[in-house]
């Protein structure tokens, strides 16, 4: 079993969602919500799963990066064979890849017609 450890503004992040879930959700669904989120980040412990950014999108970077989508949120965690580590996290709205790598995956269209 592996350890996991979050990063400083991934736990940031996280206490933002939580308390974004609990005013969207009501306190109940919001933490229930939240919840399963965490646990789905403590299952990397024991399952692989998540998608390795290298070999699935053709980008140079560590081969030990893996994303893993989340209801509206992607995490990027690198693991080894004693630990996982969730370096990023972001909204699915954001342009992650754009933040992570310089690789735009919006066209100049989009952006035109909405504006951005």
């Amino acid at each position: 079993m592996r350890d996991v450890i979050i990063e400083t503004d991934v736990q940031y992040k996280l206490l933002d969602l939580k308390e974004s879930l609990i005013d969207k959700q009501g306190e109940k669904k919001g933490l229930a919500s939240f919840k399963e989120i965490m646990d789905a980040i403590d299952n990397l412990t024991v399952f692989d799963y998540g998608v390795q950014i290298s070999t699935e999108y053709g980008i140079d970077c560590p081969d030990n990066w893996f994303l893993l989508r989340l209801k509206y949120n992607i995490f990027v965690f690198s693991k080894n064979t004693s630990q996982i580590t969730i370096l990023k996290m972001y909204s699915n709205k954001e342009d992650y890849f754009y933040k992570l790598f310089g690789i735009p995956m919006r066209s100049q269209e989009s952006k035109d017609y909405w504006g951005e």
